[in-house]
């Protein structure tokens, strides 16, 4: 039986009580320290690049945000601890090595989604909190390091997709809302939107635009570089006894304005997966795939110059709800998440590096505390910060980490843009 809650699952809009959060943390607190957590990814085989960990975040948290502002800072806002949201922010300074508190959140919020605008302000829009998927978005302030609250959406949004778009608004995307296709994903009773809106930061104002063909939940939303903004896979299509299931087929917006058109279909459905970007093509990896009750270890790789996709070589461990990142020398990070097998959980504190020129995987070591869905940031020496998650044990809740990770990648491949 699965867990009570899994990665997506987290984000269920029940609230739990404060004793039965406490009693899961203690209970998790035991399972990290007996658990190995790093998966089955090619044991006995040298790994590349260094972890080191660092101080933990001030508030626990599950499903948080992390944006690199653009004077390097990394701000983490929201996520949760259970079903209980929080409206904690923080900062970390990577010449100091330290976290600041920072402004608070006016809306406590899980399952929100974060952008960096053009300006260096920070959008973070929707999640839920107490029972509500909201509609209400903040901007924080990097000089006033406050948040503020702007317009709100017209859909409140669950787990969409949140793009930054080359004219400097936001497409919002999908996810689960209050209205639209009824149904369940990932353990929950969820209604999917295909509605799509824009945000524009110089009014602070939300806009409908055009819908997408099919509803999705738990989709990728990955910025390709004429602009447009390709959306793949999550859970959609009719329910199959009232499931959804994870979806094969992929849209882009801006390829015609206002509008999103169909685009070639993946070879594997899944949902909850990475997208990343590589410069100009988009890696995919993981996610849930088959009847949404299994990780996926493949991969596969989309080129905006040919509208096709290709298969990549596959990752070494299947994994759901990992934090992947493409690092500035050209490698691709993916680590933590789930590995999910047919209705058990295990949290994987593993990680693997994805080489481009050769596509191919090598093993990055483990982090100091395995967990599902941490936030991920890229920083501009060239490593990375995995922070926060979930760690999941089958027959007990999720119980949100504070861990926080530095990778250091080893020495750089040719830029993946080339390939």
């Amino acid at each position: 039986m699965l867990a009570s809650a899994g990665s997506r699952r987290r984000k269920t809009t029940a609230i739990a009580g404060a004793a039965a959060t406490l009693a899961a943390v203690a209970v998790a607190a035991v399972l990290i320290a007996t658990s190995g957590g790093t998966g089955t990814a090619g044991a006995g085989q040298r790994s590349v690049g260094r972890w080191t960990s660092l101080t933990s975040l001030a508030t626990i948290r599950g499903t948080p945000d992390a944006i690199t502002l653009h004077g390097g800072e990394v701000l983490v806002a929201g996520g949760g601890v259970g079903a209980v949201p929080t409206a904690a922010s923080e900062l970390y300074d990577p010449s100091t090595g330290r976290w600041s508190a920072t402004g608070s959140l006016h809306q406590a919020r899980r399952g929100a989604r974060a952008v960096l605008l053009h300006d260096g302000r920070v959008l973070i829009a929707g999640g839920v909190a107490g029972g509500r998927i909201l509609a209400s978005a903040e901007i924080f302030d990097p000089i006033s390091r406050r948040w503020s609250p702007t317009g709100s959406m017209h859909v409140p949004r669950l787990d969409c997709s949140l793009n930054l778009l080359s004219d400097g608004t936001v497409l919002a995307a999908g996810g689960a809302s209050t209205t639209g296709v009824p149904g369940t994903a990932g353990g929950q009773a969820v209604r999917i939107t295909s509605s799509a809106e824009l945000y524009n930061p110089t009014t602070g104002t939300w806009a409908r635009t055009g819908s997408m063909a099919v509803a999705r939940f738990e989709a990728s939303g990955t910025s390709l570089p004429d602009g447009a903004v390709l959306i793949a896979g999550g859970f959609g299509g009719p329910p199959a006894g009232g499931q959804f299931q994870p979806l094969a087929s992929t849209e882009i917006y801006g390829s015609t304005p206002g509008a999103f058109a169909p685009a070639a279909r993946m070879s594997e459905a899944r949902a909850d997966q990475d997208a990343v970007a590589l410069g100009g093509p988009v890696l995919v990896t993981g996610g849930l795939g088959g009847d949404g009750s299994s990780a996926l270890a493949s991969a596969e790789r989309y080129s905006p110059t040919t509208g096709t996709w290709s298969e990549a070589a596959p990752m070494r461990q299947a994994r759901d709800a990992a934090a992947a990142a493409a690092l500035p020398d050209g490698y691709v990070l993916v680590a933590g998440g789930q590995a999910v097998d047919g209705g058990t959980e295990e949290p994987l504190a593993s990680a693997e590096l994805y080489d481009p020129s050769r596509n191919r995987w090598l093993l990055a070591g483990a982090m100091a505390c395995p967990r599902s869905e941490p936030a991920i940031a890229a920083l501009a020496g060239g490593s990375a910060l995995v922070l926060a998650g979930d760690a999941t044990f089958p027959g007990h809740a999720p119980v949100a980490q504070g861990c926080v990770d530095r990778y250091a990648p080893p020495t750089a491949p040719r830029r993946a843009g080339n390939q």
